[in-house]
């Protein structure tokens, strides 16, 4: 009989450092994706302020392209614009809205808007 208590165990390659895996890991695991606000630039497009509307719809569109080509600090710069631009628009088209209501609630309008006729008309209008 053979005795194999005197044969040497096989070893496979040594593991790795535990930090590294660990960091590896770490890596591995992408950020959150950023809110995007897209649907909130196309409302604010509709509805209040259309060219700063279509500035935060641009940079939102670019937000989910760029977290997919795992280019999270691009995508977070560009939805902190879409966010900037959004929010502007909805600021300004409020500021406008409002406005118009208090022109027309205190009787402003109408004389506002004879004057800015009685000021570009022409010769040929009468």
């Amino acid at each position: 009989m053979e005795d194999y208590n005197n044969t040497p165990p096989v070893q496979g390659p040594p593991p790795p450092p535990l930090s590294s895996n660990v960091l590896s890991q770490e890596e591995d695991i992408p950020p959150l994706k950023p809110n995007n606000w897209l649907w909130q630039s196309i409302v604010a497009t509709l509805f209040c302020c259309n060219v700063l509307g279509i500035v935060g719809i641009v940079y939102a569109a670019r937000v989910d392209v760029l977290y997919s080509n795992r280019k999270y600090s691009e995508a977070e710069k560009n939805a902190k614009n879409a966010r900037t631009w959004t929010i502007i628009a909805i600021v300004l088209g409020l500021i406008s809205i409002i406005s118009w209501v208090v022109m027309m609630s205190t009787g402003n309008m109408p004389s506002y808007l004879e004057e800015i006729i009685e000021n570009n008309a022409s010769g040929y209008n009468f």
